[in-house]
């Protein structure tokens, strides 16, 4: 029967959440989510799923506030509730059918408050609840109905006409997600040989499935493990053999507790190239501890959505979290001169509170031994990924056409266009040329065609120095100017 509607209702939402920006660009995080809500919790495994609210993440991943042990949480909370942009990509990884992400939990007896009883546990797989009473198994929907509250706990209701109507206690055991089992080779990822891609290498799939570039890519938490670090590194340089990123890393704070030492353990993550931006310690965000990669994604993406699109820096940006915590909650303190001196000098981003909290830092992980603009600094990197990523994915569609001066003079004439339409708002110059010396009668004859763009962003504003001078003089000429 329809629902046929003539009459007046209204719905609550609980959810304190913020306006959303829609961004053309997407961030990717790769993590673990409480798919036991799902209807279908094996179907969320290693599926990419483009996400633009948290209705949406309930619907495709699960939803809950365990931020501790499901990381794409953060993501959510930093993304649709306290930054406000959208869509993201989410992974997730945590498998209920490895032995490995799960754990069994023999019965135990609950008592029946009419007819009813909750098991107060997260995780719980709703197919895997097993309920008994003097040695008598129970049959789903049967003899007993179980089901999820809204605390994301299993509620067991037994049957009036079933084998537990006179029952006063009954036994479940039943098998729970354990997202401490996911381990850096879950998150890394690879590929079968039937060409099935998992973790990280799921990234390659994100073009072709959304027809969205990935500019932003990280693995909240999981990222701080030296191997995951590398794999976000490398996936950055060359997504599905096209596209260009920057993976958003943490460095860990449970060992890394000062200040000082924060260089050691960048060199042990093994970090230092232009395509990773690193980030210490963990943040609390809506009173919640979470890692930093997760408020930084979310910030990048959200500082290029409102600069029309364009990259823009991050640093000096307002983020919305509480304060800066290490690992365990505990809270860390930092002047705006030792974030400068211990972590922006070393190719780190951190926090600053000046007024209100700040991303504080422009520099890459390339930094310092890499001091050139397009590599050091974030917002360059990202430019320079913008530009690079529009070219090949506008003019992709030349491959395989005639190589004759009509196609030459097409790229040319609309590319720059396209630059000049950037230009001076956020471009200092750029032009592109077919240039006949690099462009060899035998490269041609063999069907390849060299185009050189030549272009300049603007660096941030890294340091600004202005002199105040006491001029008695000044003082003197009010006393003695004028009758």
């Amino acid at each position: 029967m329809s629902d046929y509607k003539h009459e007046i209702s209204t719905l609550r939402n609980s959810d304190i959440s913020v306006e959303t920006v829609e961004a053309s660009r997407v961030q990717v995080a790769v993590g673990t989510a409480p798919v036991n809500l799902l209807d279908n919790p094996r179907g969320a495994l290693n599926v990419p799923f483009l996400v633009k609210s948290r209705q949406d993440v309930k619907q495709y991943m699960g939803l809950n506030t365990d931020y501790e042990n499901y990381t794409l949480m953060q993501t959510t909370l930093a993304s649709f509730l306290k930054v406000g942009i959208a869509p993201v990509v989410m992974i997730n990884v945590l498998d209920p059918g490895n032995p490995d992400h799960v754990t069994a939990v023999a019965g135990e007896e609950f008592v029946l408050t009419k007819g009813s009883t909750t098991v107060d546990v997260d995780g719980i797989l709703l197919d895997s609840i097993v309920v008994s009473a003097d040695d008598v198994l129970g049959k789903t929907d049967e003899d007993y109905i179980a089901a999820f509250d809204a605390n994301g706990y299993v509620t067991v209701a037994v049957t009036t006409e079933g084998a537990f109507k006179d029952a006063s206690k009954i036994t479940i055991a039943y098998t729970k997600l354990n997202p401490g089992g996911v381990t850096a080779e879950d998150i890394i990822g690879g590929v079968t040989e039937e060409g099935v891609r998992t973790g990280i290498e799921l990234l390659d799939e994100i073009y072709s499935r959304f027809q969205v570039i990935p500019d932003i890519i990280s693995a909240p938490k999981y990222s701080a493990d030296p191997a995951v670090a590398a794999a976000l590194e490398a996936k950055a340089e060359l997504i599905g053999d096209l596209l260009n990123a920057v993976a958003v890393i943490d460095i860990e704070s449970a060992e890394t507790r000062k200040l000082t030492d924060v260089k050691s353990a960048k060199d042990r993550l093994g970090v230092f190239t232009r395509w990773a931006v690193l980030c210490w310690p963990k943040v609390l965000m809506a009173g919640c501890e979470i890692y930093a990669s997760a408020s930084v994604a979310a910030m990048l993406q959200y500082v290029c959505a409102a600069n029309a699109g364009v990259p823009s820096s991050p640093d000096n940006k307002a983020i919305p979290i509480d304060g800066v915590v290490l690992e365990g909650g505990k809270e860390f303190h930092m002047t705006q001169k030792q974030v400068n001196n211990y972590l922006n000098a070393i190719g780190v981003l951190s926090f600053a509170y000046l007024g209100g909290w700040k991303c504080w830092g422009n520099n890459t992980a390339a930094y310092p031994d890499n001091q050139e603009p397009n590599n050091r600094y974030i917002k360059c990197v990202m430019m320079s990924n913008f530009i690079e990523n529009r070219f090949k994915t506008e003019y992709l569609s030349l491959i395989g056409t005639d190589g004759n001066y009509k196609m030459v003079d097409s790229v040319v004439s609309n590319y720059n266009t396209d630059l000049n339409a950037l230009t001076p708002d956020y471009l200092a110059g750029a032009y592109v040329v077919f240039n006949k010396d690099e462009n060899p009668k035998a490269e041609i004859l063999e069907g390849h065609f060299r185009f050189h763009t030549r272009y300049a962003d603007y660096t941030p504003a890294e340091y600004i120095e202005h002199t105040f001078t006491w001029d008695s003089q000044i003082l003197q000429a009010v006393f003695e100017g004028g009758e």
